[in-house]
């Protein structure tokens, strides 16, 4: 069996990711959930959240903002409204985004912008 997937996270703009990894965790719409070598096939929405990926000792993250992912044959495609990596957004821009996010009126769309904020304070902590 091989011991990689391949993952490749794909935005509208740009390919976020795109590479292999020992292991995934991805951000379901019911609760993130593990992805290993030989998975069963699937396809299943994604919520506003992060990939973890794991290679040896090293775990990398990535921040969406909800979409979709098909894993099949230990291929993880993922498609996403958009999203960043950890070294495209510093803690501190991500603190800025959400200060000025939480400044403005209640309403649907502010939630949603809040919770896209807050992930990318994420991709900081450990």
């Amino acid at each position: 069996m091989d011991k990689n997937l391949s993952l490749t996270v794909i935005s509208p703009d740009r390919i976020l990711y795109q590479g292999t990894a020992e292991s995934v965790i991805l951000p379901g719409v019911v609760g993130y959930f593990g992805v290993l070598p030989g998975h069963a096939t699937l396809v299943s929405q994604l919520d506003v959240g992060l990939i973890k990926l794991h290679t040896g000792n090293k775990e990398f993250r990535i921040a969406i903002d909800g979409g979709f992912c098909e894993v099949k044959n230990n291929e993880i495609r993922v498609l996403t409204e958009g999203g960043d990596s950890e070294d495209e957004v510093t803690h501190d821009r991500a603190e800025e985004i959400l200060a000025q996010i939480e400044a403005l009126p209640a309403s649907k769309e502010r939630e949603n912008s809040l919770k896209k904020a807050k992930v990318r304070i994420l991709l900081h902590q450990r």
